[in-house]
């Protein structure tokens, strides 16, 4: 009252994101989807060309994605109904409606080398954004998710390890801090838990 500061109720938004304590639910998600299809339904977006929307999508559309898949484990309904809205304002400049794509999604969500058009799909940045967070609670470094040690996205963003153990690169260099039978450098697992201590005997190494 002195401060006449009134008093709230969760959830409430900080820099446009729903403060939570708790799993994000669809509903949660639908400030991301109202914010992308605000911007794919007004007219300057749909009077673009195709060359056009693909180039919108890479500076705007995509950075509205990343704030959000860079704090939140979104629900897998919010991510596929991201990737359709944009699946359809690429290929028919609206959001609206359920038309198909002239190219299967996941072909043009591949890289440009690749034969796609380099346009990341929202589940799979928000795993690798996730994965990014899991990487730098290994590191220990400064950041809120350190102390969070209780939280339901904390323990989600551990539960992304699985994951991550498969894209980590290791480096044998003089062998003295590396173990080549029971490190987990194949495909998350050891030599040994795959093909057990008989490798060892049978490698002649």
């Amino acid at each position: 009252d002195l401060l006449h500061i009134s008093e709230g109720s969760l959830p409430m938004r900080y820099l446009g994101l729903p403060l939570l304590a708790s799993k994000l639910s669809k509903m949660d998600g639908k400030v991301l989807l109202d914010k992308l299809l605000r911007r794919t339904s007004s007219w300057m977006s749909n009077s673009l060309s195709f060359g056009g929307r693909l180039q919108s999508m890479y500076s705007v559309m995509f950075s509205i994605q990343v704030f959000w898949c860079s704090t939140f484990i979104l629900p897998v309904a919010v991510t596929k109904e991201c990737d359709r809205i944009m699946r359809i304002y690429l290929w028919h400049g609206t959001s609206n409606g359920k038309k198909s794509g002239k190219v299967a999604w996941s072909r043009v969500c591949k890289p440009k080398k690749e034969g796609g058009l380099g346009i990341k799909g929202c589940r799979a940045w928000n795993q690798a954004a996730i994965m990014k967070i899991g990487w730098e609670i290994f590191q220990k470094k400064a950041s809120i998710w350190i102390d969070c040690n209780y939280s339901w996205s904390w323990r989600n963003v551990l539960n992304s390890r699985k994951l991550l153990a498969n894209k980590l690169h290791y480096e044998v260099g003089n062998e003295q801090s590396f173990s080549l039978w029971f490190d987990p450098w194949l495909s998350g697992v050891s030599i040994v838990d795959r093909f057990g201590d008989r490798v060892i005997q049978d490698s002649g190494i």
